[in-house]
């Protein structure tokens, strides 16, 4: 405690460790001066300053020997929060028993037995009492003269237990530096071993040094004390790197508010937490959803269903998000799973050869970090379909084992009556996610208060593509896949297509579709775009006598595209001559007698060559000099061209080696080195080689008899 000037008899006597009546004769003997005491009991105060030498000196070692610790100042040591609460509540019910007993017409004495009556019935001051409990009298006077003799601060009542008051740590939990190094060896690990293992780890050590043991309640508040100032220790240790990352790391505010719509497209892959029926095997199936938002707007553009998580489903999901933005983005941030890192996505070979698809389309590629899911919007986005949409489908598994509906459990009987067991189908699935999505873009939008994600998108949305821009887009992107049209149509996926373009057609052909959007398919003959193939439309069977007026004219539009098909075919026929009989009777065995004897002519008699008239010297060079020019100019002009974009290096080559081998033109230097290059590559020797051996081999006789 701080020197004071005077001291009452008591605290004198404690100080000098003499009895009350000792320090009377002592004041009388060595002279001491006094005043009158205030507060309670009155009495006199013994002045310090009147005192001898020895006996201020005796009196100062006593108060800085002393235990009790000194009167605490906001200036001194911050004061914890429960040891605040305390000290006032206790300064709220000394100040109401203060005023109790100004107020009251008895004594002192029997006011305050009024007052202690009340307030350990809980009637006066209930929360007071809750937190404080029974109070006796004496207490009430104990911490009235601490108030007093501190000026009414109440931080003279706060509790003082633990270390907080001499600035050591706050709280208790103090179990020694021997058994605290144990535990936290012990409880910091990987493997997670619970609280109660690692103590009982930490008994068993301390025991076999002969230590003290501290008791497990001690030990949890020493961890707790702990890992209020180590907390990224505990998480590193317990968790690993990537938590630490996540729950303690700093991280960075981005303000995508400066972001313009189609500046980003975010991509990544969700597996669908509910089954689906597979079209190929008719078994419910986890689909992977892989799907693309734009980041300023938050709007969902597009996605895919796959059974597993490819690039094509990528590829094919972009080219409906793409075609839905109206314009190119400028850069695509994708996840960095196996699917997305595919050189399908990232130009890896030579620039010049325009192999990489967004290199071509002048799209910028960023990877995200992996294991980074703060990196990706996205994620929002699947969280809250998981949350809103699919746990509401009679299909739905959870997205891990502790989150598995009841019904999916064992001996869950009375859960699993009340299944109805339906599973989606592909088309069921697609339609509520599309569903979903819409829903989603009306929401506000989480950055840009008053707006929703579509009224965004729709300020930034692009102009659209062309039919040649749109097709241009579909042959990079979609999937493909062989057919073979017949009357127009060709089935697939379920799904039968026609197109008049396909009227007469007897070929394998390449189909170019997306799995989200089967109402348009691209159809290719070797790089070269045939028509654009969209579901056959049914018609009423009797439309003129139970149909309706757009049933009539649906039937006689396809009457007449019918008829035109076929008026083409006859002409088309008309135009090869139809002369067969007349062919067939010039043959020997099908003529008369007379007929035969006459020599068969194969060959017209060429008429005899005019004479050409006589050229003079001048002539002669003129004429001479335009032959030289024109074949000048036949020299210079090249024999033929490629096209613009080739979708593969294959592609390249089966062109090229149309056009040298089976039609004979020579090729260009810089085509020929890229022929022979492609023949050493492990492609050519794999795959494809054989076939290219057996066509030159077909083709070779034609060239030497040429």
């Amino acid at each position: 405690m701080a020197m004071k000037d005077a001291y009452s008899t008591q605290e004198a006597a404690a100080l000098l460790g003499i009895t009350r009546q000792s320090v009377e004769r002592r004041a009388i003997r060595e002279g001491w001066q006094s005043r009158p005491r205030s507060g309670r009991g009155g009495g006199k105060e013994w002045l310090l300053a009147s005192m001898p030498e020895a006996t201020r000196i005796q009196i100062a070692k006593a108060v800085a020997e002393s235990s009790v610790p000194a009167p605490i100042t906001p200036s001194d040591i911050a004061i914890p929060d429960w040891a605040n609460a305390i000290g006032l509540a206790r300064f709220r019910l000394v100040m109401e028993w203060r005023e109790r007993c100004a107020k009251s017409k008895q004594t002192k004495s029997m006011a305050s037995a009024m007052f202690e009556l009340a307030y350990r019935s809980g009637q006066l001051l209930p929360n007071i009492h809750k937190q404080l409990g029974d109070v006796s009298i004496k207490t009430l006077y104990r911490w009235d003269a601490m108030l007093r003799d501190h000026n009414d601060d109440y931080q003279a009542l706060c509790d003082r237990r633990g270390a907080w008051t001499s600035g050591g740590p706050k709280g208790l939990g103090q179990v020694g530096r021997e058994a605290e190094s144990t535990f936290l060896k012990a409880y910091l690990n990987d493997r997670k071993p619970s609280m109660r293992l690692a103590w009982l780890a930490t008994c068993s050590v301390l025991e076999k040094h002969g230590l003290e043991i501290p008791s497990y309640s001690s030990v949890v508040r020493m961890f707790k004390r702990f890992d209020a100032e180590n907390h990224d220790v505990v998480v590193l240790m317990r968790e690993g790197a990537k938590a630490l990352e996540d729950k303690v790391g700093k991280f960075m505010n981005r303000d995508d508010g400066l972001l313009k719509v189609g500046d980003v497209l975010v991509a990544d892959g969700h597996k669908l937490n509910f089954l689906i029926i597979n079209p190929e095997t008719g078994k419910p199936t986890r689909y992977t959803l892989v799907g693309w938002q734009d980041w300023a707007s938050r709007m969902f553009l597009g996605f895919e269903l796959m059974p597993s998580e490819n690039t094509q489903a990528i590829a094919s999901s972009l080219y409906r998000s793409i075609i839905q933005l109206g314009k190119k983005p400028g850069c695509v941030l994708l996840d960095n799973g196996k699917a997305f890192k595919n050189k399908f996505f990232e130009q890896q070979t030579d620039l010049e050869e325009l192999d990489g698809l967004y290199l071509r389309l002048g799209i910028n590629v960023m990877h995200s970090q992996p294991y980074a899911g703060r990196t990706k919007i996205i994620e929002r986005w699947w969280g809250d379909f998981d949350r809103q949409a699919e746990c509401a489908i009679d299909s739905y598994i959870g997205h891990s084992i502790a989150d598995k509906p009841a019904h999916l459990m064992r001996n869950e009987d009375w859960q699993q009556s009340r299944q109805t067991g339906w599973v989606p189908t592909l088309e069921d699935a697609k339609r509520l996610i599309t569903d979903y999505a819409k829903w989603k873009a009306i929401q506000p939008h989480p950055k840009r208060p008053g707006t929703t994600p579509w009224e965004v998108f729709a300020a930034g949305r692009g102009e659209g593509f062309s039919e040649d821009e749109r097709a241009d887009l579909a042959r990079g992107f979609l999937y493909r896949k062989k057919i073979r049209p017949a009357r127009c149509r060709f089935a697939m996926m379920g799904l039968t297509f026609e197109s008049d373009e396909l009227y007469g057609i007897n070929k394998e052909l390449t189909a170019h579709y997306s799995f989200s959007d089967l109402s348009e398919v691209y159809v290719y003959d070797d790089g070269r775009l045939v028509t654009v193939a969209r579901p056959v439309e049914s018609v009423h069977p009797m439309a003129e006598l139970y149909g309706t007026a757009l049933d009539v004219a649906t039937v006689k539009k396809m009457q007449k595209a019918a008829t035109r098909l076929r008026a083409g075919t006859r002409k088309l026929a008309e135009e090869i001559g139809g002369e067969a009989g007349n062919v067939m009777m010039s043959l020997q065995h099908m003529q008369g007698v007379a007929e035969r004897r006459k020599p068969l002519l194969l060959r017209p008699r060429q008429p005899e060559a005019l004479p050409l008239p006589e050229l003079s010297e001048e002539e002669a060079a003129q004429l001479a000099a335009i032959a030289e020019r024109h074949q000048q100019a036949e020299a210079a002009q090249p024999a033929y061209t490629l096209p613009e974009f080739f979708a593969s290096e294959l592609d390249k080559y089966a062109y090229l080696f149309e056009i040298s081998v089976i039609n004979g033109t020579p090729l260009k230097q810089e085509d020929m080195e890229f022929m022979t290059r492609y023949e050493t590559s492990e492609e050519y020797r794999t795959t494809t080689g054989r076939r290219f051996e057996q066509l030159r081999g077909l083709y070779a006789p034609k060239e030497r008899t040429a």
